[in-house]
Order: structure tokens, then sequence, then C-alpha cells
């Protein structure tokens, strides 16, 4: 009896991790319509107040007040194929929206206050409740809102610095099953706030025709206060298995950006940007129950790099066409594989469009996500077999300047 309630308790330790590992292994860095058209290549870039998130310091270029808000709508759906060769599993559909709000307002020649509020983690996914995987996930959700005002700085038309604080509520609702001779599943709900902070620098090297820049978002922890909410099939385990709180400690990666904008006529606007990702804050999760035993679980998320490039044509009466490209390295290894989490590398191809009117700005960009197959392996995280992930992103933001 003792080795089946480990069993569940090492379960449920999984369900709490996966929510998190989730959003780790799937940021979501592309959060306006202008910039996922050009594949976000933004981080030189002095268009749009979404700079809160992309680059803090260009907000010292943007003259008067400017607002933006809009959404970010993510479509997936995941398929898995077992090692043994038996029949094909996929995820029901998933559809989420992350909201953006993005303000900025100038103080005088030099100084600008910014404000983000934007959804960076979110992702939803739901396996069937029979599937061969369900004792590692069922269902996964987790959502997160960041509110990150900023300051900036410009110390003359060539050089610009910012600093920002970041205040993050995030919140996890998921479901595993228990194992086969318990039957039935166990639901875990928590959240947690996490707190941040971020830095940048701009330099146009020639204003308006190349810029460069550079932005740093720091680690954030979120400790997981939840409920583990048991309900086995075999009522013989129903005093074995009583309901428990749950604690989890994990920490959302550092992110550091370089980028560089360059305009070879007035109408053309090229960018380039790297991200550098520090998934090894992920690499160790450690589970506490309040009456079970503590378990720490081992998922081995490291460093990723991805690449940018993106273009945006001005073309008369105010509209803009864009285009774009992306290779997102995976964070996870095989053996952390999870199917909350299947993780890999990936291309992404984007397109977009803009339109400019006095003080409104109204801009529209598609990604479709490519995601190459990975092998789960090791059985720990996940059945040994094969995920394959598709996946759309459709973003709209339409913003004022006054």
């Amino acid at each position: 009896m003792r080795r089946i309630l480990l069993t569940v308790t090492l379960a449920a330790g999984l369900a709490l991790a996966a929510p998190a590992a989730r959003a780790s292994g799937f940021l979501v860095y592309d959060l306006s319509g202008e910039a996922i058209g050009r594949a976000s290549a933004v981080t030189a870039e002095t268009r749009e107040p979404a700079a809160n998130w992309f680059n803090p310091a260009a907000l010292a270029y943007l003259e008067g007040t400017n607002v933006a808000a809009g959404a970010v709508v993510i479509s997936a759906r995941s398929y898995f194929t077992p090692a043994d060769g038996g029949a094909q599993t996929s995820s029901e559909r998933g559809n989420f929206v992350l909201p953006t709000i993005y303000a900025q307002t100038k103080l005088g020649e030099r100084l600008a206050l910014g404000l983000g509020i934007y959804s960076a983690f979110g992702i939803g996914l739901e396996w069937p409740n029979d599937w061969h995987g369900r004792e590692s996930a069922i269902s996964a959700s987790l959502q997160t809102v960041s509110f990150n005002p900023n300051v900036a700085v410009s110390v003359d038309e060539h050089w610009s610095f910012a600093a920002g604080f970041d205040a993050i509520r995030s919140t996890v609702d998921f479901q595993n099953g228990l194992p086969s001779i318990v039957g039935g599943q166990v639901r875990l709900v928590g959240g947690a706030w996490g707190y941040g902070f971020n830095a940048a620098a701009l330099f146009r090297a020639l204003p308006d025709r190349l810029h460069i820049g550079l932005s740093y978002r720091s680690r954030v922890k979120l400790s997981y206060d939840g409920r583990a909410d048991f309900q086995p099939g075999n009522p013989d385990f129903s005093r074995a298995l009583p309901d428990q709180p749950g604690h989890a400690d994990i920490t959302l990666p550092d992110i550091i950006s370089v980028g560089l904008i360059g305009r070879p006529t007035r109408t053309l606007s090229l960018g380039l940007d790297v991200n550098t990702v520090l998934w090894s804050t992920y690499d160790h999760i450690p589970i506490d129950f309040s009456s079970a035993p503590d378990r720490t679980l081992n998922p081995q998320g490291q460093t990723a790099l991805t690449f940018r490039g993106g273009v945006d044509v001005a073309l008369p009466l105010g509209v803009h066409a864009r285009g774009g490209l992306i290779y997102d390295q995976g964070a996870i290894p095989g053996s952390g594989i999870s199917p909350a989490l299947p993780d890999s590398d990936r291309f992404d191809l984007t397109a977009g469009l803009g339109y400019e009117r006095g003080f409104f700005k109204a801009d529209l960009g598609y990604m479709l996500v490519l995601f190459l197959p990975v092998d789960a392996k090791g059985g720990v995280e996940s059945p040994e077999g094969r995920y394959i992930t598709h996946a759309e992103l459709f973003g709209l933001t339409v913003g004022a300047h006054f």
C-alpha cells in the first residue's frame, strides 16, 4: 500500500510542475500585432509602446503620449505516437487569448514613463481522459498577468537607458490520472505572485537609420501554494488519499535580447534579433506536500537561443507590409519532455499588415509555428514515444498617439 501511495504522490507532484514547465518552455515572446508580423525582431525599434516589453529604452524616443491595446490568440494541438507502435493520440485543440495593454508618455525632453500589462506565459492543453499517458497529464492550464512599469531616459539623440519592475500573478489548474490500480484522477489548483526587474539600452548610431538595442529581464521565482483534490476510482483508496495542500517553487528564466534595426531607405526597415533564454532555471523542481513524502523533479531545462529576422515595407496610404522568419531552439531534452510540455526546436513563418492615419494605428500579425518531431525518453515525465505539435498565433494591436 505504501508503495502505491508513493507512486500517487509522485504523480501529483508531476502534475503540480507540469503547467509551469509548459509556461517556461512555451514563453510567448511575440506580444504585439506589429511585432508578430516582423518576427519580433524589434529590440532596436522605436515605433510603438509595446517597447515596454521588447526594449523599454526605446520609450524615450516616442513623442507625446502613446497607448495601445490588443491580444495574441494562440491555437495549438499536439500528437503523440507510442514508441511501441500503438495508435496515435491527439490533444484537444487549445485556443487561448493573451491580452496586452501598453502606455507611454514623455515628461520633458529626456524622460519617459511606460507601463505594460500583458501575459507572456500562458498555455492550455487537454488530452483524452483515457489516453496512454493519463498518469503524466490529462489537462494543464496556466495563466499569468504581468504588471511592468518602466522609466526611460535619453542621454542625447544617440543613447537611452531604461529600468523597470515586474510583478507577475500566476494561477494553475490541471488534472492527472492516478495509477491504474487506484483509478480516477487528481486535480490541483494553485496560485503565486513573483517579482523581478528589467533593464535596457538603445544606441541610435544613425538616428532613425541604424539602431542597436539590448534588453534584459530577470528570472522570477513563483512559489505556488495549491491544493490536491484526489478522486480515486477505487473506493478502497479514499481514506488513504485525503485532499491536502501542496507547494512548489518554480523559477521563470532570465531573457537577454540583442537587436539591430537598419533602414537602407525611408520605406524599408530590416531587423535582426537574438534572444538568449536561461531555461536552466527550470533544472529541478522541489515539491512539498503536507503529509505525503516530498519530491524533486528534474526536467533538466537548458539555455536556448532564438534567431529572428524581419522586414517592414511602408506602402502608400499609410499601409505597411511585413514578414519574417524565426528559428527557436527547444529548451527541454528528451528525458524531460512531458505531455504538458512537448517542447522541440521549431521554425516560425510570420506575416503582417499595418495601417496608420493621423493619431490612429492598427496592426495585424500572423505566425505559423512548425515544431520538429521530438522523442520523449526514459518514461519518467512521459510515456516513451514521439510528439508533434502544430500551432498558430494571431495578433491584433490598436493604438493611438496624442
